[in-house]
C-alpha cells in the first residue's frame, strides 16, 4: 500500500504535504481532519497534540508514488511559480480543470526584492503590472505536464476589443492543451463562459482578475440576478494557488506596535496560510484557515501575534535602513559566463548585484562588468 501523508513543524513554521495521484485519498484527507497550525501547538480536530511534529498517514491504491511539495512562505519569484505549478497539476490531478490563480506579482518595490513589503511613492501602471503577470504566467505554462512538447506559449489579446486600460490577454501553448486567462474584467465574462464550455477538454485558468464583487455599493457584476448568475459561474473555478499581501492595521508604525503586512497562502488543496511579515524579510506562520480569511480575522491573527512577535526592526520611514539583501534567485546562485551575462537584462543583473551586496547604479554595460569582476573575484584563490 502507497501512502497520503500530511507533516507539520510547529517550531519551523512550514508544512509539508505528499501528495500523489490518488483523488479519492487526497479527498478523504480534506474531509476527515481540519488542522490549524499555530506558532506554539498543533490542534487536530481542536485537540491538542503534545508534539510538535505530527504526520497523518492514509492508505492509498498500491503503486503510487508520493510527490513531496514542502509548503512555505515563498522568499524568490521562483519559488512562488514553482508552488503555483505545482498546485495546477495538484489540481488538474482531482479533475479540476477550470482553477484561479491570484499570484503577488514582481513589481515596484518587489521587482528586484519579492520580500520587500514597503510600498514605493510612485506605483507602476497597469500595463506593466499585466505584462508582469503575463510573463509568470508564460514560466508556470511552460512547466506544466500538459503543454509538454510545446515549448513556446503564445499571447492573444482576450474580449471583444482590445482596451489600452484593460490589458487583457489569453496565454496558450502551441498544442493549445491549456488556455490561461490574464487580467479579465467583469466584461469580459461572456467570452470567459464561452472559453470554460470545453474545460474538460482543455483546461481553463483565470489569473488575477481585475473585477470586484465585494467592498463597494455596486457590485463589477451589477446586483440581483445578474450577479447571483455571475457568482455562480465563478464559483466553478477553485482557487487552486492564491498568494495575496495584506497591509493590517498600522501596518507601518512601529511605535502603535499592533499593526503588520500579511502574506495570504493558498496551495491546492491546502488550508489557507496566514504569515506575518518582518521588516527584515523574514517571516512567522500565525495562523491557517479553511476558507480565505476576512480583514477582521486576519486583524485577530495579527493582535495575537504582535503580543509574543515583536517589531524586529525600524521601518524606513522611521529612519530604519534599507531591507536586508534578497535571496539570490536560483538561476543567477551558480557562476555565470561571460556570454550569460551579456545576455541578461538591467533587473536581473541588479538582482545579482543587490544579492552579492555590490552598488546597482550605472549604465547596463556598467552593470555587466561589475558582475563579471565580482565572479572573478570570487574564483581567485
Amino acid at each position: 500500500m502507497g501512502a497520503f501523508a500530511i507533516s507539520y513543524c510547529t517550531n519551523l513554521y512550514s508544512t509539508q504535504i505528499y501528495t500523489n495521484s490518488s483523488s479519492k485519498a487526497r479527498r478523504h484527507s480534506r474531509l476527515s481532519s481540519t488542522i490549524h497550525v499555530f506558532p506554539f501547538n498543533v490542534c487536530l480536530k481542536r485537540k491538542k497534540v503534545a508534539h510538535r511534529w505530527h504526520s497523518m498517514v492514509l492508505a492509498t491504491a498500491a503503486g503510487d508514488q508520493p510527490v513531496i511539495q514542502e509548503l512555505s512562505n515563498p522568499k524568490m519569484l521562483e519559488d512562488m511559480i514553482q508552488q503555483a505549478r505545482a498546485a495546477v497539476e495538484n489540481g488538474l490531478r482531482d479533475g479540476k480543470s477550470r482553477q484561479m490563480l491570484q499570484l503577488l506579482l514582481p513589481v515596484d518595490q518587489r521587482q528586484l526584492n519579492f520580500l520587500d513589503t514597503e510600498p514605493r511613492d510612485y506605483p507602476c501602471g497597469i500595463r506593466e503590472e499585466f505584462n508582469a503577470c503575463s510573463r509568470v504566467v508564460t514560466s508556470i505554462l511552460q512547466g506544466l505536464q500538459v503543454t509538454e512538447g510545446s515549448a513556446k506559449i503564445l499571447s492573444r489579446p482576450f474580449g471583444e476589443f482590445e482596451n489600452e486600460m484593460d490589458p487583457m490577454a489569453v496565454l496558450y501553448p502551441t498544442n493549445s492543451s491549456v488556455a490561461s486567462i490574464v487580467f479579465p474584467i467583469s466584461d469580459s465574462l461572456k467570452q470567459i463562459k464561452s472559453l470554460a464550455k470545453d474545460s474538460e477538454k482543455r483546461p481553463v485558468l483565470i489569473v488575477n482578475p481585475q473585477w470586484r464583487s465585494t467592498g463597494q455599493v455596486v457590485s463589477d457584476f451589477g446586483f440581483g440576478p445578474w450577479k447571483r448568475q455571475a457568482e455562480e459561474f465563478l464559483a466553478s473555478f477553485e482557487p487552486v494557488y492564491v498568494l495575496l499581501e495584506q497591509r493590517v492595521g498600522e501596518a507601518s508604525n512601529i511605535l502603535s506596535g499592533v499593526g503588520g503586512v500579511v502574506r495570504i497562502l493558498r496551495f491546492y488543496p491546502s488550508d489557507w496560510q496566514i504569515y506575518l511579515m518582518a521588516w527584515d524579510g523574514t517571516s512567522d506562520l500565525i495562523g491557517t484557515t479553511e476558507k480565505q480569511p476576512t480583514y477582521k480575522e486576519l486583524e485577530k491573527f495579527v493582535v495575537e501575534a504582535r503580543k509574543r512577535i515583536p517589531w524586529k526592526a525600524p521601518p524606513r520611514m522611521v529612519g530604519g535602513s534599507e531591507p536586508a539583501p534578497p535571496p539570490l534567485p536560483k538561476s543567477l546562485s551558480r557562476l555565470l559566463s561571460d556570454e550569460e551575462i551579456n545576455e541578461m537584462d538591467k533587473i536581473s543583473l541588479r538582482q545579482a548585484l543587490i544579492a552579492r551586496e555590490l552598488p546597482t547604479s550605472g549604465k547596463i554595460e556598467t552593470l555587466k562588468e561589475r558582475l563579471k569582476d565580482a565572479q572573478k573575484n570570487s574564483i581567485k584563490p
